[in-house]
Formats: C-alpha cells, sequence, structure tokens
C-alpha cells in the first residue's frame, strides 16, 4: 500500500510538474487579451487569433516542456473520476450556459422577462459568473489551484469593471495581461528550473 501511495504522489507531483510550465496561462491570457482587443476594435481576427492558440498549446508544449522533462502519459482516473469525462462534462456545462445566455439574450425583447432584460443592460456580471464558473469547474478536473485564483480573480475584475462603470473591453484587457504575466513568470521559471535534457548527456548517464 505504502508503494502504491507513493507512486500516486510522484505522479502526481510530475502531473503538476508538468503544467508549470505557463503555457496553459498564456494562452489563456492571450484569448481574455483578445477578447478585449476585440470589443476594442470589433473584429473578428481575434476570434480567429485565439483558435490558432489553442491549436498552439500542443506543438508549443512538445518544443519547450518535452525537452526538459520528457514525455509523459498520465492515467486518466484521478480520485477515482475519469478525467476524461469530468472534462467533457464541465465543457459541456459551460457550452450550455454559454449558449443557453446567448439564446435568451437575442430572444425578442417585448416577450422577455425582467431577468433577461437586466442581463442585456450588465452583460459585465453575466461574463464574470460564466468565467468564474468556468475557471473553477476547470480547477476541479485540472487539479490546479491557481485556476482558483483565476476564477476569483476574472470575477473580481470583471465584475468590478461594472460596478465602476467601465467599457467592457477594460476588465478583459486588464485580466489578460494579469494572466500573461502570471505565466510569463511561471515560464522563465519553469525554463531555469529545468534546462533542456541533451540526448547526448543523457545517454553517457
Amino acid at each position: 500500500m505504502s508503494t502504491i501511495s507513493d507512486l500516486k504522489k510522484l505522479e502526481q507531483k510530475t502531473y503538476l510538474s508538468y503544467h508549470q510550465d505557463g503555457l496553459l496561462d498564456l494562452i489563456i491570457g492571450a484569448i481574455i487579451l483578445g477578447l478585449g482587443m476585440k470589443e476594442v476594435f470589433d473584429s473578428s481576427i481575434w476570434n480567429i487569433a485565439a483558435i490558432l492558440l489553442i491549436i498552439a498549446y500542443v506543438p508549443l508544449k512538445r518544443g519547450i516542456t518535452f525537452p526538459r522533462l520528457g514525455f509523459a502519459k498520465f492515467n486518466v482516473k484521478r480520485g477515482g473520476i475519469n478525467m476524461l469525462v469530468a472534462g467533457g462534462v464541465v465543457l459541456g456545462v459551460l457550452m450550455l450556459l454559454v449558449f443557453g445566455m446567448l439564446f435568451l439574450l437575442r430572444a425578442n425583447g417585448s416577450s422577455s422577462s425582467r431577468l433577461i432584460l437586466w442581463i442585456r443592460e450588465n452583460p459585465l456580471i453575466l461574463y464574470g459568473l460564466l468565467a468564474f464558473i468556468g475557471f473553477g469547474l476547470a480547477g476541479l478536473v485540472v487539479g490546479l489551484k491557481r485556476l482558483f485564483v483565476y476564477a476569483l480573480l476574472s470575477g473580481g475584475i470583471i465584475i468590478g469593471g461594472h460596478f465602476l462603470g467601465l467599457p467592457s473591453s477594460i476588465p478583459f484587457l486588464l485580466l489578460g495581461w494579469v494572466i500573461l504575466i502570471i505565466g510569463a513568470f511561471l515560464l522563465i521559471g519553469f525554463m531555469q528550473k529545468y534546462p533542456v535534457i541533451k540526448e547526448d548527456n543523457h545517454a553517457n548517464q
């Protein structure tokens, strides 16, 4: 039992190390920043940039993380929960929330309830709640504590922007830059802590 427990702890430590490279944070920050830029320039080019950033995650992982830590395939079950299933459920819930809200917001104004009209007039509160729920659920699935911090930050900054009367782009730009800076610090620290593993040196050992 002790050996199994030690192996699980080692796997968990390795798993967390793979996510300390800051790449996920940089991509999330850039996507949120892109949402703010879309509000400023009213251009769909930022949506395309967001898709390209998501696609770039795996190549960046292979180019930065794998040469330093090697490649590792982790167990999809953690704490008795299948992470792929849990991730699918989280994604499904978020999509239902987003598309449900979009449907309600586009409903005929004459037949809309007071709640829908209130949401239309206060979209930042809706965005803040969705970001809070999204980051919180992602933190539960992925197991990264800083995602819970992002949940609090996103809820506080976006909803706070509403009460301060800021343009909708400002909270997204601010939140995006904060997460980008955190990601940059994580990436720099990761690259310093884990230098590239050279195949020649590894073979000689």
